[in-house]
């Protein structure tokens, strides 16, 4: 993980929060939020996704997948990182990384995160969800 975030090698870094109330059994695709009323994070200038880091509440059963995305439709990409909050990573968090490159995206480009959950998803329809969105901008 530790070359994932060498800023010397492959770029600055950025961390942008994303947060969900609520999270519904059975969920698909959801967008969690930025600070604010919004969804989407504008990138400054072409790099990479390069993570995902995510905690919420205790988990009696089932689980929330993240997946990032670009313009709300998911990444798709072979290695794409996506944690996933059970029952044994709910309270003391999951991550999921993968190299700079491997995910790209240009300047203009909007970014966030989605939330699937299982249909047996418990605590039901009351998680919340915190996360950060891992980037690497272009040196």
């Amino acid at each position: 993980m530790a070359t994932e975030f060498d800023s010397k090698k492959w770029g600055a870094t950025l961390a942008i929060p994303f947060s969900k109330s609520n999270v519904t059994t059975g969920a698909s695709n959801e967008d969690l939020g930025l600070l604010g009323a919004g969804t989407l994070f504008v990138a400054p200038a072409a790099g990479s996704i390069i993570g995902i880091t995510a905690y919420c509440a205790a988990i009696t059963a089932g689980t929330i997948t993240l997946t990032p995305h670009k313009a709300s439709t998911e990444v798709a990409t072979t290695g794409v990182p996506q944690p996933v909050l059970s029952s044994t990573q709910d309270t003391n968090g999951t991550y999921a990384t993968v190299r700079p490159g491997a995910i790209t995206f240009a300047a203009g480009d909007t970014l966030g995160i989605s939330a699937t959950s299982t249909t047996t998803l418990d605590p039901t329809n009351t998680l919340d969800v915190d996360a950060f969105l891992f980037i690497q901008l272009n040196p």
